[in-house]
């Protein structure tokens, strides 16, 4: 009847089943399957894949090179601390050997000063009694030679002079002792350890550099060792997991085969894109179009689910089936495929899970337009007849001198329901037209 009757009286199909795209679950590495759970969904683990035979040669390489700069960083940091050790013991013994030169210095210093005082005390002595003896000389009192007197005066001050001199010498070395500083043959040694200590320095400041670049170079090594053991951690074992929303439609995976990278595990729908594929004929699908609203019904179903249509597609491929996980069923000549959506508008949200039901033999209705059409035509009908009875009464009442209906009994009789098709107020189409016979024969006579 759905096949042969014209889309005036048959207005659904039976050759309509749930269906929904699939997706391929692939195996993200080459490995074994060593674990398989057919019921995983929603966010469940479907399958464990592990790998024995990952290539580590980077990581082995990475991981030779890591513990030959670490020795190496090891000895170079040794080697810092036999430095440091030494430069400790060197400027030890130059501390010391300094304040035994401070020492020597301040006392040779004290030692001058105290000369130089005698000197001056001397000196001054020494004068005096020249220039009394110069100035008698002088007046012819004493014989002498006045040169020599002046010669004499001249020592004495040049004696003041040189105690000063050393005076301001030690001072001088007693500071530069202090500041570090040592000059002279007598202070070779001093300056030699200085030197030692300066060599020292300079070494211990390339091997800080040379350990340095390698703690570099370790980390470098460490975050590449990171980076590929968390590489081959993904390669020697990997969890495959069933997204929120879709549904596992068929495993492939068995435990202990061997699988390639991207072979396929198993294959799940996603219960958002599922749809239901109705075959219409083509009279049926002039009633149709996009966005048309449908009703879908299938037992088992709390109720009828309500649908739009999305696509009218007139066939399909084997290609294109290969995709879907159900096949479509057949068409005949002058038929089309409907693909139905749940209207979530319309529907609560079990609508979807009622979709995502594959394989379901469902039945799905169109709006009955030609119920819709045959209402209002005889809505329109009705209402025209009544005002033409309406006009009628006015006019046998004219003409048997009757008086006429008044304007709330005429209004009464036109007035119908659009909805039952029916007269108002129990006045029925018969009444209406029924002519008073007694009045027209009194007329008459």
């Amino acid at each position: 009847m759905t096949t042969i009757a014209p889309p005036v009286f048959s207005s659904s199909t039976t050759r309509a089943v749930t269906n929904a795209p699939v997706v391929s679950i692939t195996s993200p590495i080459g490995g074994r399957v060593v674990e398989v759970n057919g019921g995983a969904d929603g966010d469940g683990r479907l399958a464990t894949i592990e790998n024995d035979r990952v290539d580590r040669s980077t990581l082995i390489g990475l991981t030779i090179e890591l513990t030959s700069l670490q020795n190496d960083l090891a000895l170079k940091q040794s080697i810092l601390e036999d430095y440091f050790r030494r430069i400790a013991d060197l400027e030890q013994d130059l501390s010391r050997q300094q304040a035994a030169i401070v020492i020597k210095s301040d006392n040779e210093l004290r030692n001058a000063e105290a000369h130089l005082e005698i000197v001056s005390l001397s000196s001054a002595n020494e004068k005096k009694a020249a220039e009394r003896k110069l100035g008698l000389v002088k007046k012819g009192v004493l014989a002498g030679n006045k040169d020599e007197l002046a010669n004499t005066l001249k020592l004495q001050d040049t004696k003041i002079v040189a105690a000063r001199l050393r005076v301001e010498m030690l001072s001088a070395d007693l500071g530069n002792a202090r500041s570090g500083i040592f000059v002279g043959g007598e202070q070779q040694s001093l300056q030699d350890l200085q030197r030692e200590i300066r060599n020292v320095r300079a070494d211990r400041t390339q091997i800080g550099i040379q350990a340095a670049t390698i703690k570099v170079r370790i980390d470098q090594l460490k975050a590449l060792a990171k980076v590929e053991e968390e590489r081959i951690a993904k390669l020697v074992r990997a969890d495959v997991a069933i997204s929120g929303q879709a549904k596992l439609f068929k495993t492939v995976a068995q435990v202990g085969k061997q699988v390639s990278g991207g072979d396929t595990l198993a294959e799940s729908v996603n219960c958002a894109d599922a749809f239901v594929v109705a075959i219409f004929s083509e009279r049926q699908a002039q009633s149709l179009s996009l966005g048309s609203s449908v009703t879908v019904v299938a037992d088992g179903w709390d109720g009828p689910v309500p649908g739009r249509v999305e696509r009218l597609v007139p066939k399909t491929t084997e290609r294109v089936d290969l995709d879907y996980a159900v096949p479509f069923p057949p068409t005949e000549r002058r038929e089309l495929y409907a693909f139905i959506a749940p209207d979530t508008a319309r529907s609560d949200n079990g609508a979807v899970d009622k979709f995502c039901s594959v394989g379901t033999w469902v039945t799905v209705s169109m709006p009955k337009t030609w119920v819709v059409w045959t209402r209002r035509q005889f809505d329109n009908t009705s209402s025209a007849l009544a005002g033409y009875a309406g006009q009628l009464r006015q006019q046998l009442a004219a003409l048997t001198g009757a008086p006429a209906a008044d304007p709330g009994e005429q209004a009464k009789i036109t007035r119908v329901s659009p909805r039952s098709a029916r007269l108002a107020a129990a006045t029925t189409l018969a009444v209406a037209m029924k002519p008073d016979s007694v009045r027209i024969n009194e007329k008459a006579l």
